[in-house]
């Protein structure tokens, strides 16, 4: 870098940390009053309301930076405009694009940074705070125990081992119930590939019992469909049931493709799936567009007004990103065009934006 592009990228970055920390200060003051009543109710401690809270920031960093990056390129530029900086850039023959080039690239490592960032750190902190909430501040007891591809279940009925809970749907798949006797002994194994919640509880046609005889034989026989064979209800199983969130791109595609490999609709993960790419990029796409809303050269520049129309324009992103996911999660759109729409689109605005600056 010349010393204009290390002096441009020492105003953003002198922007970007404080706005950064205002963001995640607030997302954090926010939650904190949200979740009071909470805390307040089932007697938390302050050692567990602090964990909590802790291990949520690596999260609430992944969502707030995005929206940094747009208010620090807004703010940092619209500074030097303020200043007469730009004009002067202008006039020494130094173009938007020169001068955005040092951002982008500073943007692109951040998009770079977020993606191993989402992959390393926000999995665990989220598997961490959601232990947290559930069995330190809810003082639920901890009946499942899970890796990324199954579940184990300490039931009413026995020991629950399930292969994937599709909260969309409603439905339990590969489902294995060990009832066991008062000395641990296997009593009897129920197999129930698919059980599906209703109005009227649960519907598990095809299940099939084994029933150990003392003799060590297995006696099996179809199970009835009107017999309630599970005490739990649907909640109960999605207390324990992984969120995209808490698993890390590798794992969730290793889901869908265990899921594919035996027969399960996978649809609900494919979306979530291409968001973990597209989200950490949204940096990069609000920094291109940014970038010319505020770096243009104009007579009597407002930085208020920069702000406000960056803003919205930034606030136009994570509709359509919300509504392109909806699409998605609906199968409206396949997944990949749901996730990256909003960042395609943003892409060509931010080229018509330059374009028109120039």
């Amino acid at each position: 870098m010349n010393l204009l592009d290390r002096y441009v990228v020492r105003e953003f970055l002198g922007v970007l940390l404080p706005v950064l920390l205002g963001f995640v200060v607030l997302y954090l003051i926010v939650d904190f009053f949200d979740r009071l009543d909470i805390l307040l109710r089932h007697d938390a401690s302050v050692y567990s309301a602090v964990k909590y809270f802790a291990f949520k920031v690596p999260l609430m960093v992944t969502q707030v930076l995005p929206p940094a990056i747009l208010v620090a390129s807004l703010l940092s530029l619209g500074l030097l405009n303020r200043r007469n900086e730009i004009t002067s850039m202008r006039a020494a023959g130094v173009s938007l694009g020169q001068t955005a080039r040092p951002l982008l690239i500073v943007a692109a490592l951040v998009s770079l940074l977020a993606l191993a960032w989402d992959e390393i750190v926000v999995p665990y902190c989220a598997r961490e705070f959601q232990y947290v909430n559930n069995i330190e501040i809810r003082k639920r007891a901890q009946r499942g125990i899970f890796s990324d591809r199954e579940i184990w279940y300490r039931g009413a009925q026995g020991i629950y081992n399930i292969e994937h809970v599709d909260q969309k749907q409603g439905t339990l798949y590969g489902l294995t119930i060990y009832k066991i006797d008062p000395a641990f002994g296997i009593r009897t194994i129920l197999e129930v590939p698919k059980a599906k919640w209703t109005s009227k509880g649960w519907d598990a046609e095809g299940a099939v019992e084994h029933i150990a005889k003392p003799n060590g034989d297995l006696e099996t026989h179809p199970v009835e469909v009107r017999e309630q064979i599970i005490s739990e209800t649907l909640n109960d199983f999605l207390e324990v049931h992984r969120e995209p969130e808490e698993l890390s791109y590798f794992a969730l595609r290793a889901r869908i493709q265990q899921l594919s490999q035996q027969g399960i609709d996978p649809s609900g993960y494919l979306v979530a799936l291409q968001m973990k790419l597209a989200v950490p990029f949204a940096s990069l796409v609000l920094a291109w567009v940014g970038i010319p809303l505020a770096g243009r050269v104009r007579r009597h520049p407002s930085i208020a007004a920069t702000l406000g129309a960056g803003l919205l324009v930034g606030a136009g992103y994570w509709v359509i990103l919300a509504f392109g996911k909806s699409l998605g999660d609906t199968s409206v759109l396949p997944a990949i065009p749901a996730a990256w729409a909003a960042n395609v689109l943003y892409l060509l605005l931010g080229g018509v934006f330059f374009l028109s600056s120039e």
